[in-house]
């Protein structure tokens, strides 16, 4: 029978996360949510409903939902920097209920927005 010599145990000390610049940490926070919105827009139906029914407020069209991760294709700016959506009657559901929940607020304020979204959430 052979014999092998003994793996050898790799020392986390060693290892070093890389640093990422606070730009790419940001971005990569987008993209999780964005991608938290999708998944929940599919499976969580119950989970909408209930944040739906606490949601309060209105859209300000600042457009700043439509530029998390990257930005929309579908969004218009228009003169006096409000926006709209070019495909609204058929735009997916992420964008639909956006903001889900309270995450999707300081997703969308970690863009610098000069000021609050029209929406907000009631205490249960």
């Amino acid at each position: 029978m052979p014999r092998f010599a003994p793996l050898r145990t790799l020392k986390t000390s060693k290892l070093k996360t890389p640093r990422l610049p606070p730009k790419v940490k940001a971005k990569m926070a987008q993209g999780m949510g964005k991608l938290r919105r999708f998944a929940l827009t599919t499976v969580k139906e119950e989970y909408i409903a209930r944040m739906q029914r606490l949601r309060q407020g209105a859209c300000l069209r600042c457009g700043l939902c439509c530029k998390l991760f990257f930005e929309c294709p579908f969004l218009q700016n228009l003169p006096g920097g409000s926006s709209r959506c070019r495909i609204h009657g058929r735009k997916p559901d992420n964008c639909h209920f956006f903001p889900i929940d309270e995450r999707d607020l300081r997703d969308r304020d970690s863009l610098g927005a000069p000021v609050p979204c029209g929406y907000s959430f009631r205490k249960a």
